[in-house]
């Protein structure tokens, strides 16, 4: 609620002033030495206006038993963690699980044809089987269509909004939405506070958290232009999996995922066993870790540091300095990686522990 802080200034300024709430000290005097940020536009910055902003959102979280997950949280999403642009903070009804084994994304046109229900139904049908959570972003056509099976499978879901929670939209979805909210592990899900307007700008960003949260994404059937290719291209951006059902060159709904697997952006799939067959899931086996493929690919930096975070549990910055004897700067720069990444986590008082992925 800071005007002109983004999610990455907000995690800069965390992982820099060693917590949340020394962000609003009044005595708080930022360090120059905080990259893109100086001491003149930390000063400027409104903060008792934003605190006075997030006492209404508190009330009205609490009134709403909604839940709030900031990113150094445990339950914040650990595959949402890893993106430089997720979210500082989410908002959850329901009983959404935020951390399964496996979660895809499943979007695609608002204007389902009958050959997009048929490749929905013979999918959920067939994930329902694998224990896999589905994640779409609640708008009609196959958004709707993949939340609505996945109820009546008892398949975990989770409905990610371009708006607050305080609404539904489309609001011809709200017996869906209600469905989820009761399930069990199902629930709504959204950045934005309450009174945030289902805006045409809001739903890219909406679109970023269903990339970010799943280790695949699945496109139905897309027009050459729509939400559901701006979610496969974040997906890519990701560097997580991308797939697509081909359809006829002439069908308007089909040439989004043709383009997809024409210019290598998607795996080309035909049904669900396609999927499960690619990603090497088994109903008997165990995911591999995703935290063990993450310290593969840690720099000999994050390594050293990591390995000081194992050995004491959990350390503060400055002890780390003292004991790798690097400058505090660097160090703060190589935990706030290794934070988005999920590999560390920051507790008060500005101590780092291993995170719980």
């Amino acid at each position: 609620m800071l005007q002109g802080v983004g999610p990455k200034m907000a995690r800069l300024l965390v992982a820099y002033l060693g917590s949340p709430s020394a962000v609003f000290e009044e005595s708080t005097n930022i360090r120059t030495e905080v990259p893109g940020f100086s001491k003149e536009r930390f000063r400027s910055l409104n903060r008792t206006h934003a605190l006075l902003k997030a006492e209404k959102t508190l009330e009205f979280v609490e009134k709403h038993k909604i839940d709030t997950h900031f990113f150094t949280s445990e339950k914040y999403p650990y595959r949402l963690k890893q993106c430089p642009d997720a979210p500082i903070i989410l908002y959850s009804r329901g009983n959404p699980v935020l951390n399964t084994d496996r979660s895809v994304a499943i979007v695609g046109t608002r204007n389902m044809t009958s050959y997009g229900k048929k490749i929905i139904l013979e999918l959920i049908d067939h994930l329902s089987g694998f224990d896999v959570q589905v994640i779409s972003g609640l708008a009609y056509g196959v958004d709707n269509e993949a939340h609505r099976l996945c109820i009546s499978k008892n398949m975990k879901t989770i409905g990610v909004l371009g708006h607050g929670l305080d609404r539904i939209y489309p609001s011809r979805n709200k017996k869906t939405a209600q469905d989820m909210i009761n399930a069990e592990g199902s629930g709504l899900l959204t950045e934005f506070p309450e009174n945030t307007l289902p805006d045409r700008e809001n739903f890219p960003q909406r679109n970023r958290i269903v990339a970010g949260m799943t280790d695949a994404t699945i496109v139905v059937e897309s027009g050459e232009k729509g939400g559901s290719l701006i979610t496969a291209h974040l997906a890519n951006d990701y560097d997580r999996d991308v797939f697509a059902f081909p359809g006829k060159v002439d069908a308007d709904f089909s040439k989004g995922c043709n383009t997809l697997i024409r210019q290598d952006k998607a795996h080309l799939i035909t049904c669900g066993k396609d999927l499960t067959e690619f990603l090497g899931w088994d109903k008997k086996g165990v995911p591999k870790p995703i935290q063990g493929n993450l310290f593969e690919r840690l720099s000999g930096d994050e390594k050293k540091v990591v390995k000081v975070i194992k050995e004491f549990e959990n350390i503060s910055l400055d002890v780390m300095a003292m004991r790798l004897k690097q400058p505090v700067s660097m160090i703060s720069s190589i935990l706030l990686g290794l934070e988005i990444k999920g590999i560390i986590m920051m507790l008060p008082g500005q101590k780092y522990t291993l995170g719980k992925l």
